[in-house]
């Protein structure tokens, strides 16, 4: 229900205590004396508790009262109750969580009010809005685990648990209606977004202090404490010394399918459409990519990335039986002590790569090159895999015999590499300690205190630029905010353009007018100080639909905040149906 659909209540204060009840000393007398009387002989039960509790308070506790607009309610330890279990279920269950700025008591006692504001609007949830709800949870077949989880033994007392929850999310839908932002707020989200500043801005290089940087020679303990700490990622994998394997192979050509000795033991039937069919399936990643156009010629762009059958031919069939034959192999391979000899008996050909083969270069290796050989880094050593590798002419089955672990050199191994590495860091150090000093050096006005912005003019700025030997760039007139439609068009390896204009954008709103910005380090792109020159309003006129949109969400996002800050939540309902927690006293 919005607010314009009932005649507010007179303000209330939230915190004041209100209707205090009271018990004569006779009453309270001959209630003690029954009490004891009952504990002498029975056990104390919940409803006797409950028994005792509204004898001894005159009737139901009373937590809080609520004006509703067909008058004054009362919101009892009953109702409160109810309320807390209710409010935690739907946020255990549905995520509901509709007051993060209460506390408990006072959350408990909102959502209380919102229970009441439903049956005062006669609000109904309907069979309908409980089937879509249940739709969203679970499947027909998945629905008696769904509710026994949750703790409900019938369909029925989880569903009325279920349309309690969807009531009151029913009456916060109806106060949200009103919420929705104005036209003056849509056109103040836009403009926000889309403020126009104009920026200068100096970078300095790190390339300009190579010469410098390659000066300078650091100590062993610098030198060590950069080889430990100091690399990056890319750095440490240049300085590794790589992963390398020694292997063995028995290997068997498709020209050997033919001989004498393989024939002994492999006599195929002949591979049924199906099975091809699946075979080329299977390999055509690792197998059959098209061949890269000659050079001088161009791709067909409408030839598909591996061969066909078609264009295959015999070949997919002698693939097949290649493979069919080195997979007969690799079940009797594991159970010969000689590798050598059992190849020569099946026909095949054994070899032996002794010397270590770094990962890159598996692929290189004499005859069987081929990058699944990096699969030997996985296999246990000495064991062969079990799946072949298969080129066009050779199928073959490896072990690992001898295995290099990735791992970093001695430093004093590749102490000049190193230092090449320092030094080149050292550059973005000089270019830092060049900002530093410029922006140390910048006039202060006689009020300055450590922490205030540096205001100076343009013209102060860039002559301050120039003493140093440096160049002022300039960003111009440009929004905080990406706009495709009117951004100027900069050129690809403009990354200090982009994110110098990120940054500022973002901070805009804690930006003064004529206030230098930074020093905003950017790695080897450079560290750059920038000069807020100025700021505008954007051109309402050249908003462009896809803009409205972006600026109704951010202004409906402003608006849900104030909802939840000034309507759903204690004080808001306070302010609106004088909801206010009443204090209890007995009287001696």
């Amino acid at each position: 229900m919005s607010k314009a659909n009932h005649q507010k209540p007179k303000a209330v204060d939230p915190h004041a205590p209100v209707q205090t009840e009271t018990m004569s000393r006779g009453r309270k007398f001959f209630i003690i004396t029954i009490t004891v009387f009952c504990l002498l002989i029975f056990s104390v039960t919940g409803p006797m508790g409950d028994v005792f509790t509204r004898w001894f308070q005159g009737g139901p506790v009373l937590r809080a009262t609520v004006e509703l607009p067909s008058g004054k309610a009362e919101i009892t330890q009953e109702d409160y109750v109810r309320a807390a279990n209710l409010m935690s279920w739907g946020e255990r269950n549905l995520g509901q969580n509709y007051f993060p700025l209460d506390d408990e008591e006072t959350g408990t006692l909102a959502y209380a009010t919102l229970m009441k504001l439903g049956e005062e609007m006669g609000l109904v949830v309907t069979d309908s809005q409980i089937q879509a709800m249940l739709a969203g949870i679970a499947t027909e077949d998945q629905y008696e685990a769904v509710y026994q989880r949750a703790g409900y033994t019938t369909a029925r007392s989880f569903e009325r648990q279920l349309r309690s929850a969807l009531l009151v999310q029913g009456v916060i839908q109806q106060m949200s209606i009103s919420i929705a932002p104005s036209e003056s707020e849509i056109l103040e989200a836009w403009s926000d977004q889309y403020e126009e500043m104009d920026v200068q801005y100096t970078v300095y290089l790190p390339t300009a202090f190579a010469d410098a940087a390659s000066a300078l020679v650091p100590t062993d303990e610098e030198l060590q404490e950069f080889f430990d700490n100091g690399l990056t990622g890319v750095q440490r994998a240049e300085l590794q010394i790589e992963q390398a394997v020694a292997f063995d192979a028995v290997v068997l050509s498709a020209e050997a399918l033919s001989t004498d000795a393989v024939t002994a033991w492999f006599q195929p039937e002949e591979p049924s459409p199906e099975s091809l069919d699946g075979f080329y399936n299977s390999n055509k990643f690792s197998m059959y990519r098209r061949p890269e156009p000659e050079e001088g010629t161009e791709a067909d762009p409408e030839a598909e990335p591996f061969l066909s059958m078609e264009e295959l031919g015999d070949r997919l069939r002698s693939d097949f039986l290649l493979q069919k034959a080195i997979s007969t192999l690799a079940l009797e391979l594991p159970q010969a002590e000689d590798a050598a000899a059992f190849a020569a008996e099946k026909g095949a050909e054994y070899l032996k790569q002794e010397e270590l083969v770094g990962y890159s270069e598996l692929g290189n290796v004499e005859r069987i090159g081929h990058n699944n050989l990096r699969r030997l880094f996985n296999a246990e050593m000495d064991l062969w895999m079990q799946a072949p590798i298969q080129t066009e002419t050779l199928a073959y089955l490896a072990r690992p015999t001898e295995r290099r672990d990735l791992a970093m050199p001695e430093l004093a191994d590749v102490r000049d590499e190193v230092v090449v590495l320092w030094q080149e860091g050292e550059r973005v150090g000089l270019a830092q300690a060049a900002a530093d000093a410029f922006m140390e050096a910048l006039p202060r006005g006689e009020d300055h205190v450590e922490g205030d912005p540096i205001l100076m003019s343009s013209d102060a700025f860039q002559a301050a630029v120039a003493s140093g030997d440096q160049s002022v760039e300039q960003m111009g007139w440009i929004s905080r905010s990406m706009r495709r439609t009117v951004d100027p068009v900069w050129p690809v390896d403009a990354r200090v353009l982009r994110r110098l204009r990120m940054v500022m954008g973002m901070q805009l709103d804690e930006l003064v007018d004529t206030q230098v910005f930074g020093p905003e380090d950017y790695g080897i792109d450079g560290i750059v100080i920038a000069h807020l020159k100025g700021r505008r309003d954007a051109d309402i006129e050249q908003m462009w639909p896809s803009e409205r949109q972006s600026a109704e969400d951010a202004a409906q996002r402003v608006a849900a905040t104030r909802f939840t800050t000034d309507v759903l939540s204690y004080e808001g309902l306070a302010n609106m149906y004088g909801l206010t927690k009443v204090e209890r006293e007995i009287e001696e």
